[in-house]
């Protein structure tokens, strides 16, 4: 009874939310709040980068405006590429494009008063919060902008990633405890900040229920496929980051040693210079490019496909293979970030060194062999439940804030 006196109210943070919702981050916060409604508390899901959307049911969806941000887009992007030409800069960027919407957010989470507040990292939120009296503040390390310049072939501003840190380094004053999503963001970010508080490792977390109960689609339709047909999950494929120059030489190598054709479900933005070079594929490549689509529409693909390959360069704690291993299906990748959390070799997929595309393509076109992938999905959806439970993980954050 104590625990429900003193922990009550949740206000969770994110950027954006279904079915607007943008990135890994805004979708381990979605689910950390149906979670914690779930687990009896009173939770409310508050956004920032969201204007002239209305308000969902316990979503309160505020933001900059569009044509503000657009502005601030040219007049940033025109001095960092004065301060330091030829480098990508957008870290600054994304903290100074989500002041308004922040502050419009943090009037309505002190309307709301919550016991605790949980925090996103991405675009500094807690720089503009008003810290309720008696409120305790959570915020979770997704992003840490001084991870990107470790990327070998990266070309990005290391005045802008400083003057990032900076700005977030500011909202630790606010902050009662930090939450990593896995180890190698916990090593980061006490490489990058000055904090004094506790520090914990805490896996994003998964509606299983919700997830569980979406049914799969007929995506082999798309493709005009048998329904025993081959079809590879690519959930990267947005940036040079995610692994969009990587996306064409795996589908190549793979079809290669396919005597039947083999889809590809590639869901999200695809950059229009990998789109131009779709038409040189072989035949036996059929790619399925989506554009962006609703939470159950995507899990409905996803639980179609026979493996997925994810060929991402850096990763906090991904979502997309979160996802695809409790739906049964396994998923390659690079052991980068913290896929080595997720990802159990031989169990529900496999990890390969950074950049080894020979390697991933070779264990994809070892599992187009029927009893080799069907073994291994059979694996994964119990290794998956048995090892990555959100329930675990749920009840170490509702541990964590009644310790507050």
């Amino acid at each position: 009874m104590e625990a429900e006196l003193t922990l009550r109210k949740v206000a969770v943070v994110a950027y954006s939310a279904p079915p607007y919702s943008t990135g890994g981050v805004a979708s381990a916060h979605f689910n950390l709040f149906r979670l914690l409604q779930r687990s009896g508390l009173e939770a409310r899901l508050f956004t920032f980068g969201e204007a002239g959307y209305e308000d969902g049911l316990d979503v309160v969806r505020r933001g900059t405006p569009r044509w503000l941000n657009s502005l601030l887009q040219k007049i940033i992007g025109l001095l960092f590429a004065l301060i330091q030409p030829g480098k990508s800069a957008y870290q600054t960027m994304d903290i100074l494009k989500s002041i308004v919407g922040a502050t419009r957010m943090s009037r309505e989470i002190k309307k709301y008063s919550p016991n605790v507040i949980v925090l996103s990292d991405h675009g500094a939120p807690g720089l503009m919060l008003m810290k309720p009296k008696g409120t305790k503040i959570v915020l979770v390390s997704h992003h840490n902008p001084a991870r990107f310049l470790s990327i070998a072939d990266g070309n990005y501003s290391r005045f802008d990633t400083q003057v990032a840190l900076g700005l977030e380094q500011r909202v630790f004053s606010k902050v009662d405890a930090v939450v990593c999503p896995s180890a190698y963001m916990k090593r980061w970010f006490e490489k990058s900040y000055k904090y004094p508080g506790p520090v914990s490792v805490i896996p994003n977390v998964i509606d299983e229920k919700l997830l569980l109960g979406i049914q799969p689609l007929d995506l082999r339709a798309h493709f005009n496929l048998e329904q025993n047909s081959i079809v590879i999950y690519m959930p990267s494929a947005g940036s040079y980051l995610k692994g969009a120059g990587f996306i064409l030489e795996l589908i190549r190598e793979i079809v290669a040693q396919s005597k039947n054709a083999i889809g590809f479900y590639v869901p999200g933005d695809i950059p229009s210079g990998l789109l131009d070079q779709v038409s040189e594929l072989p035949d036996k490549a059929r790619l399925c490019f989506t554009g962006p689509l609703s939470y159950e529409e995507h899990i409905g693909n996803v639980k179609t496909c026979s493996f997925g390959i994810s060929p991402s360069l850096i990763e906090n704690y991904s979502m997309a293979l979160l996802e695809a291993v409790h739906c049964g299906v396994p998923m390659l990748a690079f052991e980068t970030g913290g896929n080595a959390d997720i990802i159990r070799y031989g169990e529900n997929g496999y990890l390969v060194p950074e950049g080894d595309i020979k390697s991933l393509s070779k264990l994809a076109t070892q599992l187009l062999e029927s009893g080799r992938l069907k073994a291994l999905q059979e694996k994964t959806m119990t290794y998956s439940q048995l090892h990555l439970s959100s329930q675990t993980a749920l009840d170490a954050y509702l541990e964590m804030m009644k310790s507050l």
